[in-house]
Order: C-alpha cells, then sequence, then structure tokens
C-alpha cells in the first residue's frame, strides 16, 4: 500500500512540475486603429472626341456624343458626397458642352448637365461606395450660328466634394 500511495505521489509529483514547467506566459498589446476619408475618383479614357458634322435639312446641326467610364471610391458617410464638374474656360458662342454621368449605387445623377467654368452639380447624395466602370457621357451641341468652329479641347475637372 505504501509502494502504491508513494507511487500516486511520484506521479502527482511529477505531473505537476509538468503542468508548471509547460506553462504558456501570456501578455497584452494595445492595438490601435482607424480609418481616414478615402475619396478617390479615376477617369478611364484619357479623352473623349465630339465632332458635329451633320444636321437635317431645316434643323439645327446633329449633336455629337461620345462616353468614357470612372471608377470611384469613398467611405463617407451616407449622402455625404456629391460630384462636381467644370471646364477650364467657356464655350465659344453657340456651342453647348455637357456631361450626363451615371451615378453609382445609392447615388443620384444630375443627368444632362451643361458644362462652365463654374463648378455644377453631376452626381450628389452619393454613400460610401467602390465601383468601377460607371458610365460619364459627354454632348456638344452647335447652333448654325456658330459656324465652323476649329478642333480645340477643354480640361473637364471632376471633383469629389462634401454634399
Amino acid at each position: 500500500m505504501k509502494r502504491v500511495v508513494s507511487t500516486l505521489l511520484a506521479l502527482s509529483l511529477v505531473g505537476l512540475l509538468a503542468s508548471t514547467a509547460f506553462a504558456a506566459a501570456s501578455d497584452t498589446i494595445t492595438v490601435n486603429y482607424e480609418v481616414e476619408a478615402i475619396n478617390e475618383l479615376n477617369i478611364d479614357g484619357a479623352s473623349v472626341t465630339l465632332t458635329v458634322s451633320s444636321a437635317t435639312a431645316g434643323s439645327a446641326p446633329d449633336q455629337a456624343s461620345d462616353a468614357t467610364t470612372y471608377d470611384i471610391t469613398t467611405n463617407c458617410a451616407a449622402d455625404a458626397k456629391k460630384i462636381t464638374g467644370a471646364i477650364n474656360t467657356t464655350m465659344p458662342g453657340g456651342l453647348t458642352l455637357q456631361a450626363n454621368m451615371t451615378a453609382p449605387t445609392g447615388g443620384s445623377s444630375a443627368g444632362a448637365t451643361t458644362l462652365t467654368d463654374v463648378a455644377a452639380n453631376l452626381v450628389t447624395l452619393i454613400d460610401g461606395v467602390a465601383e468601377s466602370n460607371i458610365v460619364l457621357a459627354f454632348t456638344l451641341d452647335a447652333t448654325a450660328a456658330a459656324g465652323v468652329v476649329a478642333a480645340a479641347s477643354k480640361t473637364c475637372t471632376l471633383t469629389i466634394a462634401d454634399s
């Protein structure tokens, strides 16, 4: 009986020592984090070309149109952002340049909007979104009084802004 008790005591002692020898030590660390405001806009095409070249007799010249796409990523609060558009200088007399920007999911497009050198809302009510290949279309209207206009270009600046 002494032997059994001694053996059990020895095994218990070995078990206690083994659990102490293999006990894991622990510590803690504070993980600091934040997500900063993200507002990214990318126009996929470098340019569009609009050429008014025909008309129906007795009517204004036919409208010219061309399109590209754009990508957007913003992590704003609901309805917190809009996209505005402006060209660097006003259009010559008799010419009207418009942009029609399809809205990303949750946003609202202003539809075909005349571009001037003053920023105009193209898309409003933008929520946090990450989308690509959204249509951005341009049209050019000319009156007969505009006459022949030599090839020229305008720089269109699109901006994500607070609503």
